[in-house]
């Protein structure tokens, strides 16, 4: 992310993508949404070194909540469905091609005094093809405290495994507390085929200020992404596309009563690993 940087329409921040808390970054938007508990993304720290702020507020309440799933603390709405929280900025849709090297850079920073994920974890960062699911990205280890534990995961559609799978830890790396960390990932999408290629992630790793190099945490050749409309589609609208967006912040299950934020800055997509990676600015 370069500057100036505006956050657009901040009350219109809701349900509907781009509606309002757009990021404005020199001349280019990136498509703000918030429900339930998230709140809009805010531009925090110094001048010289803003940030990105993404958050839930503690005390919001969906109207009718019914506990689904006490030991997992899960919620659903009156008609069934599980409640989400979620405070994101998103690319354009379609503009991130599967078959291709796409590269992302971000530092990320959880601070303290944010409370344990329970549930599916939360994630901050995600790769979206279609409605059906994510097909892969950056979330929170649930159940490892505080949050400070991210993974890097996917999803797609194999039949000689199962329907779907989800790798829930091809790698996991902690964060630490207060503490800005870079990460750069490189994604080939390749849903599966018989005979097809594989997809391949790759991610390297640096703590932002220390005196060490990066490191490679994950190389990993595998299918990930839905290759057909009916497998991609879940009914709530009819697009498919072998392509994806890239969304960022917090978007988790609803955990009433709980605290929650990331801090991103330097979020850069490109082609090449020279032009995202954030190492050497601090």
């Amino acid at each position: 992310m370069g500057r100036p940087w505006t956050i657009d329409r901040p009350t219109l921040c809701g349900p509907g993508i781009g509606d309002g808390g757009n990021l404005i970054e020199n001349g280019r938007t990136y498509d703000g949404k918030c429900q339930g508990a998230g709140q809009v993304p805010t531009i925090t720290g110094a001048a010289e070194s803003p940030a990105l702020t993404f958050r839930t507020q503690h005390d919001y309440r969906y109207p009718g909540a019914i506990l689904e799933n006490a030991e997992l603390n899960t919620w659903v709405g009156a008609d069934g469905k599980r409640l989400r929280d979620r405070t994101e900025l998103a690319t354009p849709r379609g503009t991130l091609p599967f078959h291709t090297n796409v590269w992302v850079g971000f530092d990320i920073r959880i601070p303290a005094g944010v409370d344990s994920v329970t549930g599916s974890g939360a994630y901050v960062m995600q790769l979206w093809q279609c409605n059906a699911n994510p097909i892969g990205g950056v979330r929170i280890q649930a159940g490892a405290g505080n949050g400070h534990n991210l993974q890097f995961v996917r999803r797609g559609d194999d039949p000689t495994v199962s329907e779907t799978y989800y790798n829930t830890a091809m790698a996991t790396k902690s964060i630490g507390t207060d503490e800005w960390h870079s990460f750069v990932i490189k994604y080939n999408v390749e849903p599966y085929s018989v005979g097809g290629p594989k997809g391949l992630i790759e991610v390297w790793h640096r703590k932002v200020g220390a005196t060490t190099t990066e490191t490679k945490i994950l190389e990993q050749e595998d299918y990930y992404g839905f290759r057909t409309h009916t497998e991609c589609d879940d009914g709530a609208d009819d697009y498919y596309d072998d392509s994806f967006r890239i969304k960022y912040g917090m978007y988790k299950d609803y955990q009433p009563g709980a605290t929650f934020r990331s801090d991103f800055r330097n979020v850069r997509i490109g082609a090449s690993k020279a032009e995202v990676q954030p190492y050497y600015r601090d």
